[in-house]
Order: C-alpha cells, then sequence, then structure tokens
C-alpha cells in the first residue's frame, strides 16, 4: 500500500499548530496537480495515513469535504 509520501503527485507535508490556539492545526499538502490530490484523498492510504496520526493532532483535524478545500498555484518562490 503506497502512503502518502510515495502517492503519485505527492510533492511535500507541513502541519502547523496555531501559537494561540493551541487546538487550531492546519495542514498544507503540496501535489503535482489538483487530479493527484483528489485520487489521493479517494484512497485506501489516506485513510491509513490518518490511521498514524497521534490522537491529539488528529482531534484537531477537522477535514472539509473536498469540494470545499482551497488549491493555490505557486506564483513566486
Amino acid at each position: 500500500m503506497r502512503l502518502v509520501d510515495e502517492f503519485d503527485g505527492f510533492q511535500g507535508l507541513e502541519v502547523w499548530r496555531s501559537d494561540r490556539e493551541p487546538d487550531e492545526v492546519v495542514m498544507v499538502s503540496r501535489w503535482r496537480d489538483r487530479a493527484c490530490f483528489r485520487d489521493y484523498m479517494r484512497s485506501d492510504a489516506h485513510r491509513i495515513s490518518h490511521d498514524r496520526i497521534a490522537g491529539d493532532l488528529q482531534a484537531a483535524i477537522k477535514l472539509e469535504r473536498l469540494e470545499h478545500l482551497h488549491t493555490y498555484e505557486v506564483v513566486a518562490r
């Protein structure tokens, strides 16, 4: 089973916790394109990857429906 690190199109992931609201967590993942991200979100690998997340962090994660997630294009580095 390919987990997120090995999934086609995956480029990186960061998890940020707010310094003001300890229960606020933002996950930023980078993908080659939206289709790769969509395929991952619908895969068994997504479920398995999230099973590896520590309990306190898991409780803070609130996944939105795929249609509501924002995508951004890098325009400068």
